[in-house]
């Protein structure tokens, strides 16, 4: 005799099949005053509009950090304006018209900072006495440096990255919309860029281990005018420094392998 299985069996059947649950492990000791986040959509020239996290965007953020790694995740707008009850104190350098958007530190600990701008409202312009580039710093003493920098479609105001690793190597994944200087300095390593922005590179001059390019056209470059588009300055004593852009895939031969590997990218 063939037993023709009923509806109510085969219901109970799937009922009873496993599911299976995904949980995302926490990042690592993030700073308590922001939410990591995963970084948004990739910006390229013919991507789609990217769309921001769902994470209220800050401004002037400082974090310094003397032992432990710092790995987290921010929406930067320059144009929002803080209390001043909620400023960070300012690094000895700073004053009140050049404090930092960013300022990140960490003194033995790798650092892997991942930045989505918030786009830029031209229509608030009028209220602001002058359009200031975006500023953000990031110093590492002891560990490597991973930055990865995302803009949005719409208007933005152009940034300058400034990067210094005492011992550790650099890692620097700009946008696709990156247009402006680079200047890289890498005192006891090798400095290396990616296929995909080696095609828009151009490389004026490479002495006593500093190389300064241009990423777009340079022909906005203008003799006597101090260049305010986007630009990056890296200074690693003792590691190398790569460059890509933020949503370029490289082979995984690229990749260094082993802890000094990882560590100086030598």
């Amino acid at each position: 005799m063939i037993i023709v299985p009923t509806d109510k069996d085969t219901k109970a059947a799937e009922t009873a099949s496993p599911v299976g649950t995904v949980v995302d492990d926490p990042p690592d000791d993030p700073p308590p005053t922001y939410t990591a986040l995963s970084p948004p959509g990739a910006v390229g020239e013919t991507s789609a509009p990217p769309k921001l996290p769902p994470v209220k965007p800050s401004n002037y953020i400082s974090i310094h950090r003397s032992n432990g790694s710092v790995k987290s995740a921010w929406v930067l707008d320059p144009s929002l304006t803080i209390p001043a009850s909620l400023l960070p104190p300012l690094s000895p350098e700073e004053t009140e018209e050049t404090r930092r958007n960013f300022n990140l530190k960490a003194t033995n600990g790798t650092i892997e900072a991942d930045i989505s701008f918030a786009p830029y409202d031209y229509t608030r312009e009028s209220k602001q006495a002058t359009r200031k580039r975006a500023t953000l710093y990031i110093n590492g003493s002891n560990g490597s440096i991973t930055t990865k920098l995302h803009t949005p479609s719409a208007p933005r105001l152009p940034f300058y990255l400034n990067i210094f690793a005492q011992n550790g190597a650099v890692q620097l994944h700009i946008p696709r919309s990156f247009h402006g200087l680079l200047v890289i300095k890498a005192a006891n390593g090798s400095t290396k860029f990616s296929p995909e922005t080696t095609v828009h590179l151009t490389t004026f001059s490479e002495v006593d281990r500093t190389r300064r390019c241009f990423i777009g056209d340079y022909s906005e470059l203008t003799d006597g005018e101090e260049w305010q588009g986007d630009e990056v300055v890296v200074e690693a004593r003792n590691g190398g420094v790569k460059v890509q852009y933020d949503d370029e895939v490289l082979e995984k031969g690229e990749r260094k392998s082993g802890f000094f590997g990882r560590l100086f990218g030598l």
